[in-house]
């Protein structure tokens, strides 16, 4: 699985969505029932929470382990208390430098963020190809990154756990922009969209594959999609302030 432009080489952009960390995963379960052949190597200690003497709170099983992840949480969500303590101190007359040194300080603003795992494709059903193609609904094909002993993976995006920042050993690699358009692509088939077929329907229409999509340098109201026969078809959308330098939040751990 290869995917040219996929990784950032530029490791000093604050913590985006994309980017690829090495943190804790958790999850619930109900006791006793197996667990999903494709997790299961995420599931490195298991404990049974009883929930006290009630009857009716029935126990669970809470799995957790360390694992690649990908942030799904997007970037306007990973600074904004951040940026509100920010114009807080700002109104108050104090410094611009003085007020980000004392926001980047307060270790509990945009403390939790989501993330989804990175699982080897092997433990998937669907087949490489598919998972590289982006042609699978709750899937994003990641490429390998032989630097960091990532092999060719997809992120699950039917597991989501909500972390602690804190709790986030190092970011492992980051996504180009091309590369995050398509992982907003596949959150939005997966949940927004509810249909497999949203971008089988396109390709219907235009009577080619889909080889990936992109912004349009100097329009924000455009996106592009680039086709199997070397053209692309422009799509108007609608406009949004996105910061492509990312959040101003401390840089992540490499």
């Amino acid at each position: 699985m290869t995917f040219d432009g996929f990784f950032r080489e530029d490791d000093e952009a604050p913590l985006q969505q994309g980017d690829i960390l090495l943190a804790p995963l958790a999850r619930l379960a109900a006791p006793d029932v197996c667990t999903p052949p494709r997790w299961q190597g995420l599931d490195q200690e298991r404990h049974r929470i009883p929930f006290g003497a009630e009857p009716e709170f029935l126990p669970a099983d809470a799995l957790a382990g360390y694992s690649p992840a990908m942030v799904v949480t997007h970037d306007c969500h990973l600074d904004k208390e951040f940026l509100e303590r920010y114009e807080a101190l700002r109104k108050q007359g104090t410094r611009k430098a003085d007020a980000l040194r004392m926001a980047e300080s307060d270790p509990d603003l945009d403390r939790f963020l989501v993330v989804s795992p990175i699982i080897p494709v092997t433990a998937f059903r669907s087949t490489p190809d598919a998972i590289a193609g982006q042609s699978v609904i709750g899937l994003f094909g990641v490429p390998a990154l032989p630097r960091v002993n990532l092999t060719a993976s997809a992120v699950d995006v039917t597991f989501r756990a909500t972390i602690d920042r804190h709790l986030v050993l190092r970011r492992v690699a980051s996504l180009t922009e091309a590369a995050r358009a398509a992982f907003r692509l596949a959150l939005a088939r997966s949940d927004a969209f509810r249909t497999p077929t949203i971008g089988f329907e396109i390709e219907a229409a235009v009577g080619k594959r889909i080889k990936g999509i992109r912004t349009v340098a100097g329009n924000p109201l455009l996106i592009a999609l680039d086709l199997s026969d070397g053209s692309s078809l422009a799509l108007v959308q609608q406009p949004a302030d996105i910061d492509h330098d990312g959040p101003g939040r401390t840089r992540p751990r490499r």
